[in-house]
């Protein structure tokens, strides 16, 4: 059975779960954003919640916010068996599922994503986590939440660029699972949105990423196909927040995906065409980060820290082929630095 639902009718959901879930006590997790535009709409079902309000903001993701959130936990009699609804983007469902995982040992959490992003990244596929020492999801533990509900109308909010951000996400199912989702994917129309289209692909992504997290939870293995870009992704996301100029996830992960797709095509002969066509789709749609040679060494450190290195090397997960993932992958640090050239200069 499907640990998510897609609906319209979240509050009967929500109503639902809460329900079987029999909970001697129920807090949401919430920050500025959600609480004014999305908390109202799931409110009915949550009348006796305690609502636990954060900043917006990735610089909230912290030991000190989840210190903060224990303690409201604490002092309001939370158990095992109470249940923290983590209503948000990716920082409120991956701090809000750190807290849950590491509260007395694990209490139940459900996550409503309200953002594209939180959807197909943070709320699926049980990782939680808090940034650590300017590095992205250093501290953190694998915990799957009891349900993750879905409601599209949340993201009729949201602006292009975080649109934009989500979606990036979703072309990596793409590349990882099949030609023909890859089609339908890039030949979304971003501009209309169209909400009922969205859903589908949706669902399909989700369950590419669900079958995936079923077969290997802790990573140590097949699931290592869904960081495919996310390795010079997060380093463009953290040499952002140290220059100063902080970029949304799904951007730095669009650009990691352009450069791991020149690293596929130098070590697998991945097929230089598709390259093409994710390149010309990513120059469309997201621009480029403006970076100089001069960081591509704090950019290789940046690397160095991923969670799924060892030995002091950096495992890359590469494709041979749209579909045809592959794990752990060598690559030299000249390697490395000729795809950010390629990157920086298409």
């Amino acid at each position: 059975m499907s640990n998510f639902i897609v609906t319209n009718k979240i509050e009967k959901e929500l109503a639902t779960v809460i329900k079987s879930l029999a909970a001697d006590r129920v807090f949401v997790l919430v920050d500025e954003n959600t609480a004014e535009h999305c908390l109202p709409i799931v409110m009915p079902e949550l009348q006796d919640a305690i609502i636990i309000k954060i900043k917006a903001g990735d610089e909230t993701k912290s030991i000190d916010t989840a210190v903060d959130i224990w303690e409201i936990l604490v002092d309001k009699g939370a158990t095992r068996s109470s249940l923290l609804i983590n209503l948000g983007g990716g920082v409120v469902t991956d701090l809000g599922g750190f807290v849950a995982a590491t509260f007395k040992r694990g209490m139940h959490f459900v996550n409503i994503p309200t953002t594209l992003l939180g959807v197909v990244d943070a709320a699926t596929g049980g990782k939680t986590g808090v940034n650590f020492k300017g590095l992205k999801n250093e501290i953190g533990a694998f915990a799957t939440a009891e349900k993750v509900l879905i409601d599209t109308r949340f993201f009729k909010t949201l602006d292009f660029k975080n649109r934009l951000s989500g979606y990036a996400e979703m072309v990596k199912h793409a590349l990882i699972a099949d030609s023909i989702l890859l089609e339908q994917t890039l030949n979304y129309d971003l501009d209309s949105f169209d909400m009922t289209r969205l859903a589908t692909l949706l669902k399909q992504n989700l369950q590419i990423k669900e079958n995936i997290v079923e077969v290997d939870l802790h990573e140590s293995g097949l699931r290592k196909a869904l960081n495919f870009g996310h390795t010079v992704g997060h380093a463009f996301e953290s040499l952002s927040y140290e220059m100063g100029n902080p970029m949304l996830h799904g951007f730095a992960v669009m650009w990691g995906i352009i450069a791991e797709l020149y690293l596929s095509l130098i070590k697998l002969k991945f097929d230089k065409k598709i390259v093409s066509q994710i390149l010309a789709f990513t120059k469309e749609y997201y621009g480029a980060f403006p970076y100089t040679c001069k960081q591509y060494d704090r950019l290789y450190e940046l690397m160095l820290h991923d969670k799924k290195n060892s030995n002091g090397q950096i495992n890359f997960t590469l494709l041979a082929s749209v579909g045809d993932v592959r794990i752990n992958q060598k690559v030299t640090k000249e390697e490395v630095f000729e795809a950010l050239d390629y990157l920086r200069e298409n």
